[in-house]
């Protein structure tokens, strides 16, 4: 038996790494107790205990004993167990509690879906009642503006409009994702169960959590312009020589770019004055653009109209005043974000991989994302955004698998230090989560050529125990998982 402390990792033993008890309940080793970097707080719980000496704490006799007496033979053979019979098992308690589950919903549904008939009924009722006053107003001549008593009606004509469409949609695709990360996908064609499933889309559309995606977005993946060459991707990057005082040398450029590329699909390290000149002849062909140093808004003038655009690295100026983002984005990275900018995230429904660091507007709070598209996050916020941050992990915590923060594990760089970031994070409902990547402020080298291994520890032994056992909370600088073992 392995008996290990929670925060070294190291085995306990009866001299250095003794069990000690906290006031809490909770055993660490006697070199943890007598680290400064504790604080004389439990770093399980965060519990503080008033001890004068350290060296009062008791002993855990329990963890002794186990210790001594783990080299005696077991006194009986262990039982093996039937692996029939644990299925068996296992099998009757899901039985019990799907049954339990369909006595509770089946009677829900139908009353909702009675419901949704009778508003139907009711909503056609009012526009047939509308034409019929319009038919009769036209026959006698009365034709005017739109008064308000006809306005009602014509949104409802519009809602039964969109209901019937939903409901002669030719494909519907559905996918459920496990606890554990199984998924489980269909695609359901008219008629038989496919009807029942669309009924139910109605219901949800009433309740606010079926969106239509925008029709300007919702075209083909390939680009704007078709692409017509060798299937690799030819990446232009912009070099110092391509600069004169400062400008680019555009007319260069592109003859150069004739002689050894088709088309360039990739510009990357774009910089100087007249980047916008280059975007304005090439912006259309590209599918990413990775920018250096900081732009202008002209240049993002220009982003914004290259709807075949896939991946955009930027760095923005701080209070000066960008366009929105172009839609249609599947990875983004921003640094010094504006609010419509952030704003253009919620908007975004092919969006999986986002970077947002250094946001200064006000704060802001995100509705739950209509697209459950975003699988990785990584966000810098300084501490008094931190209500955007968490709003923005929030709206995207059903499909989220992988988070990075920007943080810190001492109070002495406040601008990001979050102390219940453990507790916050778990309260924000991370389903999918795999991964928590803490990237400490200022560590670009290993935690442990800094003299910061016992910090890093204890704030990712700290955080891991807000998080169910599959999380795997790991450090960005030393790239240590929470769940290995020092040697």
């Amino acid at each position: 038996m392995d008996l290990k402390c929670d925060i070294c990792f190291l085995n306990f033993d009866l001299d250095a790494h003794r069990p000690k008890n906290l006031p809490c309940g909770h055993t660490i080793c006697k070199e943890c107790v007598e680290n400064p970097s504790l604080g004389r707080k439990c770093p399980t719980c965060r519990k503080a205990f008033k001890i004068r000496r350290l060296e009062d704490l008791p002993d855990s006799f329990l963890t002794i004993r186990l210790l001594e007496d783990e080299d005696a033979p077991p006194c009986k053979k262990l039982k093996i167990e039937d692996p029939e019979l644990q299925q068996l098992q296992r099998g009757a308690v899901a039985g019990r509690k799907v049954v339990e589950m369909l006595r509770l919903v089946v009677p829900l549904a139908v009353e909702a879906l009675n419901r949704q008939l009778e508003s139907s009924v009711a909503q056609l009722g009012q526009v047939e009642q509308a034409l019929e006053r319009r038919v009769q107003r036209e026959a006698a001549g009365d034709v005017g503006t739109t008064s308000d008593a006809v306005e009602e009606p014509l949104q409802l004509a519009e809602q039964l409009e969109a209901s019937h469409r939903l409901l002669t949609s030719t494909k519907c695709t559905v996918t459920a994702e496990e606890e554990g990360g199984s998924s489980w996908t269909a695609s359901v064609q008219p008629g038989g169960c496919g009807d029942i499933l669309r009924v139910l889309l109605l219901q949800l559309r009433a309740d606010g959590q079926l969106g239509k995606v925008d029709d300007a977005i919702a075209v083909s993946d390939g680009p704007a312009v078709a692409y017509v060459g060798s299937p690799l991707i030819s990446v232009l990057t912009i070099s110092d020589k391509q600069l004169v005082n400062g400008r680019l040398k555009v007319e260069d450029i592109l003859r150069d770019a004739q002689k050894q590329w088709t088309i360039p699909r990739s510009l990357k390290n774009l910089k100087g004055d007249g980047s916008e000149d280059l975007l304005r002849v090439i912006g259309a062909h590209l599918v990413e653009l990775e920018t250096s140093g900081e732009v202008q808004p002209s240049v993002m003038e220009e982003v914004q109209k290259m709807s075949g655009l896939r991946r955009l690295q930027v760095k923005c100026a701080m209070d000066t005043a960008y366009p929105d983002l172009p839609l249609q984005l599947e990875e983004l990275s921003v640094t010094v974000m504006t609010e419509n900018q952030l704003r253009c995230v919620e908007r975004m429904p092919r969006l999986r991989s986002l970077k947002a660091y250094d946001y200064f507007g006000p704060n802001l709070t995100f509705p739950p994302s209509q697209h459950g598209r975003l699988l990785w996050l990584s966000v810098g916020f300084h501490t008094e955004k931190k209500p955007t941050m968490l709003s923005l992990i929030r709206a995207h915590a059903s499909s989220l698998q992988e988070l990075h923060v920007y943080c810190t594990f001492s109070a002495s760089r406040r601008q990001f230090y979050f102390p219940d970031l453990g507790q916050e994070l778990a309260a924000c409902g991370l389903q999918s989560l795999r991964r928590l990547v803490l990237c400490f402020t200022g560590l670009a080298r290993p935690c442990i050529e800094h003299g910061q291994v016992a910090g890093c520890l204890l704030q990712r032994r700290s955080i891991r125990g807000f998080f169910p056992q599959h999380v795997d909370v790991m450090c960005g600088s030393c790239h240590m998982s929470s769940t290995a073992i020092l040697d």
